[in-house]
């Protein structure tokens, strides 16, 4: 969400989904980043779904006025998008890289902002992170209202340049912007617009580092969770499938460039920006539809211009060719919104045959759109056990065998058995499935053999009867000692109950036995 300024109370503030606003620091507190500088801050500068932009100045025995030369952008620890963002200038955006950078392209200045410090700070309890970067001044959205929704062309290809030196550097660090937008795009703070302004792109919160940590590319890869990430009338045809590469911050920034020029895109509202009810999914067709005959794209955009902008075209033309993983050639790019250049080094650029072509045919191969991957492409089938796959598409022809009784009648039904055994058994063992022979006995029988060989032949003899349980007697050998003694209290039990009643002595007890001892 871009931060809106903190006059503007009338809208009620709403947090991001999934985070938490913050509370409001006071005037005066002292933050300490992780180099111990301290930062004082100043009045509330601004504030996003994510938490709020404070004045800022390192110089802490002075009070900060409107003039700071700093500003903090503060979150709770909880959130995410300040995170990154800090992990974003702590790689990326250091002065001495900046200066490097600058030195070899043989630039004055790069419109991205330079890293001063960073850190945690405790309020009242609660953990905040901050982040210090410098200060600017008005956006490039406000300019696009002032001047009427449409800004003058020299100042959008001074923008166009710009931008596209700041996606340059941050490309080659491994990172995509993910968010470029007008709000996102900030002027030097000076007292009158010049006609060629410093302009610096901001707000790195959804940042994405498009190279593995190995160096390259990450592949195509549909992500629903991140789906329809960023701003949506701006939103790439890639974000909106949850992935982003230096290809949709290419897209992105077209779109604010044509939104620069003819006032709204065609997904738009008539008045300019999208309804709240918004389909994303509708959205992205548009997009895609738009994308896929440019000369319709423009004719919709400029509907009073015979001929749109040769610079817009060709820059759209140019995004639609292309693939997800190419490096965009900047230099071509931005010698499109150079009027000073000539198509002598726009030739020089991108070679003497080509230069001719892009001027002169405009259904070259090289300029023609090229479809986005389909989510659910089937792939080609693979060879399964060096046999193919059967598929929809893949018939296999049977033929039905014709059968007859007489034929059948004719055979003779043993040697019919027997020929379908053998067939069977060689079936199997051409499918692997008859089990391994059984290993061969051994010379020598064991006494168990033996025994079991005595007994089958005392069967046969008619020798062998099977003792009846009635008449077998419990072997003491297979019981155990509890179940003996058991077996004997048994017979005890059974012959005490055979004798007479008259032999039954009287039950022994305690009474009993000392009647006895006392006679």
């Amino acid at each position: 969400m871009a931060p809106r300024r903190a006059e503007d109370l009338q809208v009620k503030r709403i947090a991001a989904p999934g985070c938490r606003l913050p509370t409001r620091l006071p005037i005066g507190e002292i933050l300490t980043d992780i180099t111990h500088k301290d930062w004082k801050l100043g009045p509330r500068l601004g504030y996003g779904g994510f938490g709020d932009i404070y004045l800022a100045s390192d110089e802490i025995h002075k009070s900060v006025t409107q003039d700071a030369k700093y500003v903090i952008k503060i979150e709770p620890h909880c959130n995410g998008p300040l995170f990154v963002e800090m992990n974003f200038y702590i790689r990326a955006a250091r002065q001495h890289l900046i200066n490097k950078w600058c030195e070899n392209q043989q630039l004055s200045r790069i419109g991205v902002p330079s890293y001063e410090g960073s850190g945690s700070h405790i309020y009242k309890g609660e953990r905040f992170r901050f982040l210090v970067i410098p200060r600017y001044g008005v956006d490039v959205s406000q300019l696009f209202n002032n001047y009427g929704r449409k800004l003058p062309t020299k100042l959008v290809n001074s923008l166009a340049v710009q931008m596209l030196d700041a996606l340059e550097y941050i490309h080659s660090h491994g990172y995509a912007h993910a968010d470029v937008k007008s709000s996102n795009i900030v002027l030097e703070n000076a007292p009158t617009i010049p006609e060629s302004p410093r302009a610096y792109l901001v707000d790195y919160g959804l940042a994405y580092r498009f190279r593995t940590a190995a160096g390259m590319h990450k592949p195509f890869v549909h992500d629903e969770r991140r789906a329809h990430e960023g701003t949506l009338e701006f939103t790439s045809r890639d974000a909106h499938h949850g992935t982003h590469s230096r290809r949709g911050d290419m897209e992105t920034l077209g779109y604010n460039i044509l939104q620069w020029m003819c006032g709204r895109l065609p997904w738009e509202r008539e008045q300019g920006g999208m309804d709240h009810n918004s389909d994303p999914d509708h959205v992205h067709a548009q997009k895609e539809l738009f994308l896929s005959d440019i000369a319709h794209f423009m004719s919709v955009c400029f509907p009073d211009r015979k001929k749109p902008p040769a610079a817009i075209k060709s820059y759209m033309k140019y995004i639609s060719s292309l693939d997800f993983q190419t490096k965009p050639h900047y230099s071509y790019l931005r010698s499109l919104f150079k009027p000073r250049e000539k198509m002598e080094s726009v030739t020089r650029l991108l070679g003497s045959n080509l230069g001719k072509r892009v001027v002169a045919d405009e259904n070259i191969d090289y300029l023609r759109p090229k479809k986005m991957p389909y989510l659910r492409e089937r792939r080609p089938c693979k060879p399964v056990n060096c046999q193919g796959r059967i598929t929809r598409n893949h018939h296999v022809n049977f033929q039905t065998a014709t059968f007859s009784w007489e034929e059948v009648l004719a055979r003779h039904p043993d040697r019919m058995a027997k020929s379908s055994l053998v067939q069977n058994v060689e079936d199997d063992v051409f499918n692997g499935l008859t089990p391994p022979p059984s290993p061969p006995p051994p010379s020598l029988p064991t006494y168990a053999m033996l025994q079991v060989i005595k007994r089958m032949k005392d069967r046969q003899a008619g020798i062998y009867r099977q003792k009846t349980k009635a008449n077998e007697e419990l072997k003491a050998k297979w019981m155990t000692p509890a179940m003996e003694e058991v077996a004997q209290l048994k017979k005890k039990v059974q012959s005490i109950m055979s004798m007479p009643e008259k032999s039954i002595s009287p039950r022994v007890t305690r009474s009993r036995v000392a009647r006895l001892n006392r006679k």
